[in-house]
């Protein structure tokens, strides 16, 4: 280690350099520790403690390292062990001795907890765009396909005639939900740490209010040792991506099982889908697996950072270092994910004869015929048990319920009578589903446009 050794008689074992320095990792965070470190700096001058001349070199340079870094020319070093050591070492070069100046009331600790928070509200701003993106796609699919009746399912048992755009729609609430988790996750993380200094704050005339104004931080922070060591921004965020990479892997499943042959709801075009190396007709849907796949990676890197926080002891430790791979492997991950899903949703084709065949089940309006029976005044749980011994009778003569004879349901409940057999439309079916949240065409495309609307103000 090229650092920090002058109170050691030897260096660093290169072995031992290697394993704590968390260089690969902090490659990510490179931008957010210069932009901390810009606002550190224009703190320090209007506390005094550096003159206007050197923080504008200490600015110069730090904007000439980043420029440097968009470009992909400034590699970290593990021999600095980390984004900031790195930093302060290249900067030096780039300006001599004011570079020394930079650290000025500042630690690590305080500064590790501003770049990941950073980070993380960047990576949060964009994971609300990309479901945004894929709510747009969910929601222009559905009204693509607002006429397609399918069949809804429970226990992945045929259950009842719905609209395909009504699964649509309901994936579109589940994903603002998501949205808005990780929307409540920035009140905690929009929080200045810097100023903590290592744990007990500093004795310099400091003002962390100046730096958390200039890096439109929401608050500031209330104590120093929790400043350093708190990581519940970063659980946070994991617990978001986690519960979205869930409800990603639902969708992912669902689609799957839509499109084989066995079901034949739906099609992907060629370019979502891949062959076998042996079998050239298959055409399998990957990007979906995959996204199904990779969510027990996310949430494990949750469950990484929990059981690393729930031994340590009161203020900053190391095992704190653990906690950024996974968050910055998880925001790359899950934005992939949604990009995919995103287009597998605006390319899927819908198979609406199939789906409208499937719907058309005799068996799926058995609660459209408990509802006919309540409607001319028998109980409900009564009507219920007479549909139930006429689905049975059906069942023992293998006759579907649509063509049995008036006579057969007039067995089980007097009320019956001819109009019985316009129960077995499910066109029909879906469109007497008024009721708030219900399947009819109106309401579902009501519901499509509201969403819309809520897209356009977020």
């Amino acid at each position: 280690m090229k650092v920090l050794r002058k109170a050691f008689k030897q260096q660093l074992s290169d072995v031992v350099t290697e394993f704590v320095a968390s260089a690969k990792a902090d490659q990510a965070i490179v931008e957010a520790d210069i932009n901390g470190s810009l606002a550190h700096v224009e703190m320090l001058k209007k506390s005094g403690l550096v003159t206007p001349a050197q923080a504008e070199n200490l600015q110069t340079g730090l904007n000439a390292l980043k420029e440097k870094y968009l470009k992909g020319l400034f590699i970290l070093d593990a021999q600095y062990e980390d984004v900031h050591m790195n930093v302060e070492s290249k900067l030096a070069e780039l300006i001599g001795a004011d570079a020394k100046l930079l650290h000025t009331a500042r630690s690590r600790n305080d500064q590790v907890a501003l770049d990941m928070r950073l980070f993380i509200l960047d990576k949060t701003a964009d994971i609300e765009a990309l479901i945004a993106d894929l709510q747009n796609a969910l929601i222009q699919t559905g009204v693509q396909n607002i006429d397609v009746v399918m069949p809804g399912y429970t226990h992945l048992q045929r259950a009842q005639p719905l609209l395909f755009a009504h699964v649509m729609h309901s994936y579109v609430e589940v994903f603002n939900r998501d949205k808005g988790r990780f929307g409540d996750s920035n009140k905690r993380t929009s929080v200045s740490p810097l100023g903590a200094g290592a744990l007990v704050g500093s004795g310099l005339a400091i003002m962390p209010e100046v730096t958390a104004a200039a890096l439109d931080f929401d608050h500031l922070f209330g104590n120093s040792i929790d400043a350093v060591s708190d990581r519940d921004f970063i659980a946070e965020f994991l617990f978001a991506a986690s519960l979205t990479s869930v409800h990603l892997s639902q969708l992912a499943e669902t689609l799957i099982i839509w499109c084989t042959k066995e079901f034949g709801f739906i099609q992907f075009p060629d370019d979502l889908t891949t062959t076998s190396s042996l079998m050239p007709q298959k055409k399998n849907p990957d990007p979906m697996e995959l996204v199904r796949g990779k969510t027990g990676a996310i949430v494990g890197e949750l469950v990484n950072v929990l059981i690393t926080l729930k031994g340590l002891p009161v203020g900053y430790n190391r095992d704190l270092q653990e906690t950024k791979p996974g968050a910055i492997k998880v925001s790359d991950e899950l934005a992939a994910c949604l990009k995919v899903m995103t287009l597998a949703i605006k390319g899927l084709k819908v198979m609406s004869v199939n789906t409208l065949e499937a719907a058309s089940d005799p068996e799926l309006f058995a609660t459209d015929l408990v509802e006919y029976l309540v409607t001319k005044g028998v109980a409900f749980r009564a009507a219920h048990d007479a549909v139930a011994c006429v689905v049975q009778y059906a069942r023992d003569n293998y006759t579907p319920l649509s063509q049995l004879p008036i006579s057969d349901y007039k067995k089980y409940a007097a009320e019956f009578d001819d109009t019985v057999y316009k129960v077995f439309d499910a066109v029909n079916s879906v469109n007497s589903k008024t009721s708030h949240g219900g399947t009819a065409t109106q309401q579902v495309s009501d519901a499509l446009k509201r969403a819309l609307l809520d897209l356009a103000v977020f």
